[in-house]
Parts: C-alpha cells; structure tokens; sequence
C-alpha cells in the first residue's frame, strides 16, 4: 500500500481502511473508517486536502486528485464504479459515480445522486440532490427513484464487507 508525502503533507488512514497493494495515495488525503481504495486508483492531493467519508469506496482505475485551493470531497458511503475520475470536487452521502464517468473540477454533486456510466460533469456544475445525470454534458434527466437510491446502498455495503475480507487475507503469512 504505497502511500507518500505531497506538497500539502502526508495521508492519515483510519484503521480499517482498505488501500489495494498497488493503490496509490499521495498528499494530505484522509481515509475515513471502513472507506477503501482499490488496484490501481489513485487518490492524488494537489495542493489542497482529499478527504474519504465512512464506508466511501473508490474502485478499481480511479483516479481522485484536489488542486490548488480546490480540495474534494467525498461523503459516507459513496461510491466510484471502475474507471470514475472526480476533480477537486464535493460530493456528497449516499452518491454512486458509475463507471468511467467523470466529474469535473469545481463541481457540488448532492446526495443520493447517480452519475451515470461515461457521463461527464462538466465545470462548477450543481447537481442538486437525488438526481440522475447521463452523457457527455452531464444533462440531469430525471430524480432517482428509491429502488435507485437503495442500490446505492447495497453497493456500499458490499464494498465495505469486500474490503474487510481482503484486508483480514492481506494480513495473513
């Protein structure tokens, strides 16, 4: 679990956080308890804090960067699919970025939101609440139902549970 000093200072890592063999994790970035980063993301704080809320996970080819002046930040619970990348960002509890989506810097996604799979988020856009967005402009296409926002959850907590066994077979001889 590779993890350095940056400019703006060293990673703090709860206890029980998962970080994959080769992860990435350079700067001022906190990991809250139970969040996880997973192979091959990265979490790069770039002049500004990165900070992971409780149960927060951070998938496979993530890439999740501050820059000067912009920190991001990360709600309870929320999760990066595969490939996501979100810069110096705020997103909120509760929020899933699916696969190979991308959120733009300066951007406030809100709670219980889905970024769709591939949709981008451009600039200092607001996304309010419980909304889904899709495609290439990020274009809000509806609310998310709660059978939606259910799966959220669920998907949190099999990335909490995940991470828990591959810590505890981690540390086995």
């Amino acid at each position: 679990m590779p993890t350095e000093q940056g400019e703006t200072g060293r990673p703090t890592l709860a206890d029980d956080v998962f970080v994959a063999p080769n992860a990435e994790v350079i700067g001022d970035v906190t990991m809250a308890s139970r969040s996880s980063l997973w192979f091959s993301g990265v979490l790069r704080a770039n002049g500004a804090p990165i900070v992971l809320g409780v149960g927060t996970d951070i998938q496979d080819n993530c890439l999740v960067d501050s820059e000067p002046g912009r920190p991001c930040r990360l709600g309870d619970y929320t999760s990066l699919g595969h490939g996501a990348a979100v810069h110096a960002s705020t997103i909120d509890a509760h929020v899933l970025v699916a696969m190979n989506a991308t959120v733009m810097s300066g951007c406030t996604v809100g709670t219980g939101s889905i970024i769709a799979a591939n949709a981008t988020v451009p600039p200092d856009t607001v996304v309010p609440p419980r909304s889904l967005v899709i495609g290439d402009q990020g274009r809000i296409a509806r609310q998310v139902t709660d059978d939606e926002y259910a799966r959220i959850e669920l998907t949190s907590n099999h990335y909490m549970e995940l991470a828990r066994q591959y810590r505890e077979a981690l540390r086995k001889p």
